[in-house]
């Protein structure tokens, strides 16, 4: 009978100082973060924040939990009995070196293309450098106007646009079908030579992104997220990774 009631009261105990405890991890601006790393300095157990910044751990009550993702600030929560009762939230903030990299074109030019090229950063600096001396930059893409799509066009414009034996020529022969793939193509290797031109290898693999990976995440994420195509028409890189550090987890989970 006594064994029994040692057993009982190890479980009790077990139940009462080790439970599950629920939260959200959000950035500066509330918004949710996910693949953050949840650790508990204690028990060494680890957890990650899912699509919407939620996440469960074992804890106890005085364990101190650490929030650690990349290109953020580290954040520590001590847990307190309250806790267990609901899910807490917690920020965590971008580190100060992204918020240098957005600053960087407020770099003062002084009109020497060589000299103001080594002033600024990576990002951008030729276009940045050639726009204040004054050098136009390069013509754009010369492409031909595909037919317009049903879809897009609706049914009168469309019918209306097939009155031209150019467009209606296009559109029997397929013409049109494959000068749109072409160019989605094409704009789609453009827009991931964008972002590896401005952003190290070495970022993809801090990821668990492999080098030779690199050029398929940034298409599966341009797929999943179409906005980082409008990110980089913008030429706004830091929303561009804000972007690729929400689809890194289901990328890694595929």
């Amino acid at each position: 009978m006594f064994r029994v009631f040692i057993v009982l009261l190890f479980c009790i105990s077990t139940t009462t100082f080790a439970q599950r405890i629920s939260g959200v991890v959000t950035d500066e601006d509330q918004n949710p973060l996910a693949a953050v790393m949840v650790f508990n300095l204690q028990t060494e157990k680890k957890s990650y924040t899912n699509l919407n910044g939620e996440f469960t751990i074992e804890a106890s009550a005085n364990n101190e939990l650490r929030f650690i993702r990349q290109g953020f600030d580290r954040n520590t929560k001590i847990i307190n009995e309250g806790d267990f009762t609901r899910p807490f939230t917690i920020s965590i903030v971008r580190t100060a070196q992204e918020i240098e990299e957005v600053q960087v074109s407020k770099v003062r030019l002084t009109g020497d293309l060589n000299t103001d090229s080594r002033n600024l950063t990576r990002i951008d600096r030729s276009a940045q450098v050639q726009q204040a001396v004054g050098v136009p930059g390069p013509p754009e893409k010369p492409r031909e106007t595909p037919p317009p799509t049903l879809a897009k066009a609706g049914i009168i414009k469309y019918a209306l646009s097939n009155l031209n034996f150019n467009t209606l020529y296009k559109n029997i022969s397929g013409d049109g079908r494959r000068m749109r793939s072409s160019y989605k193509y094409e704009d789609l290797q453009d827009n991931i030579a964008w972002i590896r031109e401005r952003v190290g290898d070495d970022y993809f693999i801090k990821m668990e992104i492999p080098p030779d990976k690199i050029s398929e995440f940034l298409q599966f994420s341009m797929g999943l997220k179409p906005d980082i195509n409008r990110w980089i028409r913008a030429k706004n890189l830091s929303r561009v990774l804000f972007d690729l550090e929400e689809t890194l987890p289901k990328y890694l989970h595929r």
